[in-house]
């Protein structure tokens, strides 16, 4: 009987998911009473909300080998069911068949069903789905439910790096002192505000700290420091003492550095590891405080949507696409995102038609517009209300140059 209400659960997820854009279906889904969304003003609004912020759990923070399928679960689930992309075009994005996208597609979607079970503690639902192979997660959700409150509960906050770090490294001294180890911070008062809460910094340094001064011989040293770039603060744990490498798996290592990683996944930062026979080399990475950029792309061509990805990496910069023009009009009322990138020959309705649309809508006249063409009409596109024009192709530089620009713009003119 559970098996079978696991299965069900799953496919009232993926009927979900293909009905995302249907208010009248979400909102009789079984969904919005086993999430809990009946007493909400709109349950399908917020049935909607709650699957898209599930599938962006599922963004990596980056492109490291343990990551590649939660990722590509993740890209599968977000052009798939936000943005409604067929799966020949999915497929071709990815570069993989249109049969092996489905077998991913359906583990996608059990992942996801897994998650919002363990998010929202179903717990029959997760052993229905998932016999013997999740049972230690329902057993043991704790420290599960702890990252989420930890993600409900701090979300937004920030800190300043240098004092953190030094309360921490403080906290440990004596302990050091004991197993006859130094832990030396290199104190950066320059480091810039970063996008996780002190209480959180605090104890993945203190984790850290602990695992490696229990591990390391008398005489061993950590030696820490930090440096920042414009989107993030990297720092760095360099421990040096005789047979680094030996204990690296040992349990009493490995399960702090789990918990940790943990920690920082919750608000995007990253844990990395390499070493040698005698040293070993901590690198923190930790997102900076300043705020995200969201840029709606309107495109046909999944390849430019794929280069303009590839132009706003690892920048302040977060670019979500759309290459239906009406889904178009409806993400931009509802994202509300700080700068809209327009392509002009778009199938149904042309680039021309949908500025002067997205100019005559109250809920989007105000967001910058860029157009970016092949066709050489840069004075139209600025009469028709286009705050800058990018002539295709477009360098890397040059893009990011127009987004900037924008974005100085509505800073000034605030």
């Amino acid at each position: 009987m559970e098996e079978q209400r696991g299965v069900s659960f799953e496919e009232e997820l993926r009927q979900a998911l293909r009905h995302l854009d249907d208010p009248c279906f979400l909102r009789q889904s079984e969904l919005v009473a086993l999430l809990g969304l009946e007493d909400e003003d709109d349950p399908a609004a917020a049935l909607r909300e709650t699957l898209e912020q599930a599938i962006e759990a599922f963004k990596p923070i980056s492109d490291s080998g343990s990551r590649l399928r939660k990722g590509r679960h993740y890209e599968i689930l977000w052009q798939r069911y936000v943005r409604r992309l067929p799966q020949k075009a999915v497929a071709q994005t990815l570069a993989i068949t249109p049969r092996y996208l489905r077998r991913e597609q359906a583990a996608a979607i059990r992942a996801l069903a897994g998650y919002l079970a363990l998010r929202y503690d179903l717990r029959e639902q997760v052993q229905g789905l998932f016999p013997g192979l999740h049972t230690k997660m329902v057993e043991e959700p704790a420290i599960h439910q702890e990252m989420l409150w930890l993600a409900d509960s701090f979300r937004g906050q920030t800190c300043e790096v240098n004092s953190v770090l030094s309360a921490a490294v403080d906290l440990v001294q004596d302990l050091a002192r004991q197993h006859a180890v130094r832990c030396v911070w290199q104190g950066n008062p320059s480091l810039p505000p970063v996008r996780v809460p002190g209480i959180v910094l605090k104890q993945v340094i203190l984790n850290l700290l602990m695992a490696v001064i229990h591990q390391l011989p008398p005489g061993g040293r950590v030696d820490m420091a930090g440096q920042a770039s414009a989107e993030e603060v990297i720092l760095t744990l360099s421990v040096t003492g005789e047979g680094c490498a030996a204990w690296l798996k040992a349990p009493s290592f490995e399960g702090p550095l789990a918990v940790t990683r943990q920690l920082l996944g919750v608000f995007k930062g990253d844990l990395s590891l390499s070493y040698t026979s005698d040293m070993l080399v901590i690198r923190v990475v930790l997102p900076c405080a300043g705020r995200q950029v969201l840029v709606l792309a309107i495109e046909d061509n999944l390849d430019t949507i794929q280069l303009w990805r590839r132009y706003t990496q690892k920048t302040r910069f977060s670019l979500v696409a759309e290459t239906d023009p009406e889904q178009a009009i409806a993400s931009a009322a509802r994202l509300h995102p700080d700068l809209i990138v327009l392509d002009i020959m778009l199938p149904g309705i042309d680039g021309w038609d949908l500025l002067k649309r997205l100019r005559a809508d109250p809920a989007t006249a105000s967001i910058p517009v860029i157009v970016c063409t092949v066709l050489p009409q840069k004075e139209l596109a600025f009469s028709l209300g286009a705050r800058d024009f990018i002539p295709k192709p477009t360098t890397g530089e040059e893009f990011r140059a127009a987004l900037e620009r924008q974005i100085s713009a509505a800073t000034l003119s605030r």
